[in-house]
């Protein structure tokens, strides 16, 4: 029954046959209406329906002719205008279907994830001149800036493609051809004159597109030809000593799999995203996730509206660099996990976008100065300056994750006119996210804090006890830990350095 199962002169007959039906509502609703109103003007002024949809019609205002719109003054329910745009969505995707039978005819790769899609139909001439000249990468005159104004025609070519076009093309393409690409594009090397490459940012942007668009049976094929794509884990604690912050435990076969969780697994509220779903896990970052906790606890939506899992698997983080540019970061779908699969980084109860969020910003984050843990300050190993490492994200210090969740820089919220406690306190009660960091050594920390106490970690507050004056703290390492409440004393004493973050608007 048709190309991949789909009839396409029946969508075409349906769609035909929506769009007469929406064309002829204004007429019925007219009628309808005056109908109405005539029934209604014989019956003594009661009313000529106790229907909740014709009474609609009646005080819609709808009247034969009238110049209120389509539908008069209002739209009564169950007006068919909405009918219109689903025959021209059909109609656009039977195109796409007709343009994707006729090109696997001609023998190009279609895969049929493609082939239904809400997009421009695909054109042979497109997917053969892109594929040209990715065969070609390579062979051109070196210009002003080396051969950067080629790759950057090259993969705005790329980016130009619709996902069947750009599916095709790498289809098409060698492991051969798409690792020169990436060669290129990955050339760090300059001179007195230019300089190769692209820039870090442009090119995770760039591949990023890329990985977003393709189906499913292509996603491996870029992340081998371009493996940066995926953040490593062979510096982080986790890998190097196996060791649980928070049991203790040792991890050992750390290694990449598919999770079977959903991104979102809403609660038992219904809510989507929710700050108490997240729990750190093994990496030691606890410093992006308390601010990513105190984020979602001021505004879920904001985080919620900030992930998307693409069509492919992929999925897709919002983050603003190191330069303060809003783009998006798009990951491939597996996730370390331990030799019994169980996750060893940031996670949800029982859904999977925490994680993707520190996937994400470890692909992207860049500072770095963290240091090594307590007592490791010698070992090489702990050695975090490269970028795109599950490394890279331990170890850091408290104001330096916000601007990439938020596009803002956190601010001490221990002002010139008050002191740590009350410019936490004043920064909560004015509706801002705020966290907290803990010293190196504490000593005579309250017996009621064990198990929730954690020296050179980072807390996030979670409310302000109005009768005690404590403030609450929360603990990354998930909601099972107890929060801790702190008077103004002890949170002097045990705590450092809070930092109110701003949400954009």
């Amino acid at each position: 029954m048709g190309f991949q199962g789909f009839d396409s002169e029946g969508i075409r007959t349906l769609a035909a046959d929506l769009r007469q039906r929406g064309q002829d509502a204004p007429a019925m609703h007219a009628d309808l209406f005056n109908l109405l109103v005539t029934a209604q003007g014989h019956m003594g002024g009661k009313p000529a329906t106790e229907d909740p949809g014709l009474e609609a019609v009646i005080t819609s205002g709808l009247v034969a002719g009238g110049t209120g719109g389509l539908f008069g003054y209002g739209t009564p329910p169950g007006s068919l205008s909405e009918f219109t745009d689903t025959a021209d969505e059909m109609d656009r995707r039977r195109a796409q279907l007709d343009a994707c039978e006729e090109l696997a005819d001609d023998g190009y790769p279609i895969d049929p994830s493609m082939v239904f899609a809400n997009d421009d139909p695909p054109r042979a001439e497109d997917i053969d001149n892109a594929y040209e000249a990715l065969a070609d990468a390579g062979n051109w005159d070196e210009g002003n800036d080396g051969n950067r104004d080629e790759i950057r025609e090259l993969m705005g070519t790329l980016a130009g493609l619709t996902p069947a076009e750009l599916d095709a093309v790498i289809s098409q393409a060698t492991p051969e051809q798409l690792s020169r690409l990436n060669g290129l594009i990955s050339d760090k090397s300059d001179t007195l004159w230019y300089e190769w490459g692209l820039p870090l940012a442009e090119r995770q942007q760039a591949v990023g597109d890329l990985l977003s668009r393709v189906s499913e049976g292509n996603v491996d094929k870029l992340r081998r030809a371009f493996p940066w794509v995926r953040p490593h884990f062979e510096t982080t604690d986790a890998y190097l000593d196996g060791e649980n912050p928070q049991t203790g435990e040792q991890a050992t076969g750390m290694h990449w799999e598919n999770p079977d969780d959903p991104l979102f697994a809403p609660n038992e509220d219904g809510e989507a995203v929710s700050y108490d779903d997240i729990n750190q896990g093994r990496f030691g970052d606890c410093w992006y996730i308390a601010s990513l906790i105190a984020v979602t606890q001021r505004d879920p939506e904001f985080i919620r509206e900030g992930i998307r899992e693409n069509p492919n698997g992929t999925v897709s983080v919002r983050i603003w660099d190191e330069d303060g540019n809003q783009r998006w970061v798009t990951v491939t779908a597996d996730l370390p996990v331990d030799e019994n699969g169980n996750p060893m980084g940031a996670y949800g109860d029982g859904d999977t976008w925490p994680a993707y969020y520190e996937k994400a910003f470890a692909l992207v984050y860049g500072g770095d100065d963290g240091g090594a843990p307590d007592g490791k300050e010698d070992d090489d190993r702990y050695d975090r300056e490269e970028q795109g490492s599950y490394g890279a994200i331990e170890w850091d210090h408290n104001e330096q994750a916000p601007p990439y969740i938020t596009g803002n820089d956190a601010e001490d919220a221990d002002g010139w006119t008050t002191g740590s406690y009350e410019g936490t306190v004043d920064a909560w009660r004015a509706g801002q996210p705020v966290i907290v960091s803990t010293p190196s050594e504490a000593d005579g920390v309250p017996a009621d804090w064990e198990g929730s106490y954690s020296t050179r970690h980072v807390y996030y507050v979670l409310g302000v006890d109005d009768q005690t004056g404590e403030i609450i703290l929360g603990n990354p390492w998930g909601a099972d830990i107890d929060p801790i409440r702190a008077s103004q004393e002890e949170f002097e004493e045990f705590f450092e350095r809070p930092q109110k973050l701003t949400i954009p608007a």
